[in-house]
């Protein structure tokens, strides 16, 4: 195997996906899709309720919110795999990017990372195409107590 060959059956991986997070105040999900070139995953509208709940101090989303996952899109338990699907999609035109930093978008790529032991992977490549495209990248882990013939994984 060379180094950076990605292994979907990572063994001390059980599960993973990677989220592509975009919030503005002024740009809607819609228009951020326009400019994206791909429809979300999951979206929300500012002023939309977030919850019914009447104990909640903020019921209503203060910020539109436009997301891309991987879940469901690839069942590889290599993280790499799933950086690679945002950077060949939403991530891929770096310059659509910058514009809607300009205009007040944020954005990060967020993983969700279960494990047994060790950790994810990241290739060189792959970190420079995440720095050409401008975002933070944090892995959310939760590691899980290796179970023989336990495959469902938290992902």
């Amino acid at each position: 195997m060379q180094l950076h060959e990605i292994d979907d059956h990572y063994m001390t991986c059980t599960g993973t996906y990677a989220t592509l997070r975009i919030t503005s105040e002024r740009k809607g999900p819609d228009a951020i899709s326009v400019l994206i070139g791909c429809e979300p995953t999951h979206n929300f509208e500012k002023g939309e309720q977030r919850t019914k709940r009447t104990d909640v101090k903020n019921r209503y989303y203060p910020w539109h919110g436009w997301f891309f996952s991987t879940k469901g899109l690839s069942e590889s338990r290599d993280c790499r795999r799933h950086l690679e699907i945002l950077l060949a999609g939403p991530l891929k035109d770096t310059g659509m990017l910058e514009y809607l930093r300009d205009r007040g978008c944020e954005m990060s790529v967020a993983i969700m990372y279960c494990y047994t032991q060790g950790g994810p992977t990241i290739s060189p490549d792959q970190m420079r195409g995440l720095a050409a495209a401008g975002v933070d990248v944090w892995w959310d882990l939760y590691h899980e107590p290796e179970i023989q013939g336990d495959e469902s994984g938290c992902c």
